[in-house]
């Protein structure tokens, strides 16, 4: 009986620990370093559906690897329409690395970044 339970703990330790191997290897090594910002750009037009959902949902994997720090999501805006624009201005607001930008004043808000 004591030998059967410290066999299931000695099993369940080796999994653990194999798991926590993966991890490290998985999402810590693979991951690369950067020593500054990284803008991820997502071109939007009059055809592109729910800019509101890509930006928030790419944000949201940045986060998931812990790399929200260093990138920077930057919708350049080329004629999305304007309950579009409105409620992607909601999400620049409430979430720091959500920018809006037009697609003629993309120079003036990469100047001095890069």
């Amino acid at each position: 009986m004591v030998d059967a339970l410290a066999g299931t703990v000695f099993v369940c330790l080796i999994l653990l620990g194999t798991v926590a191997f993966c991890y490290i290897i998985m999402l810590k090594l693979l991951i690369p370093k950067t020593d500054g910002d990284y803008y991820i750009f997502i071109p939007c037009d009059k055809n592109t559906k729910d800019v509101r959902k890509k930006a928030y949902g790419m944000r949201l994997k940045l986060n998931l690897f812990s790399d929200g720090i260093y990138g920077k999501i930057v919708v350049l805006d080329s004629g999305i329409t304007e309950e579009e624009r409105e409620s992607l201005l909601e999400i620049c607001k409430e979430s720091n690395g959500i920018y809006l930008v037009p697609g003629e004043k993309i120079k003036d808000f990469l100047n001095g970044r890069i």
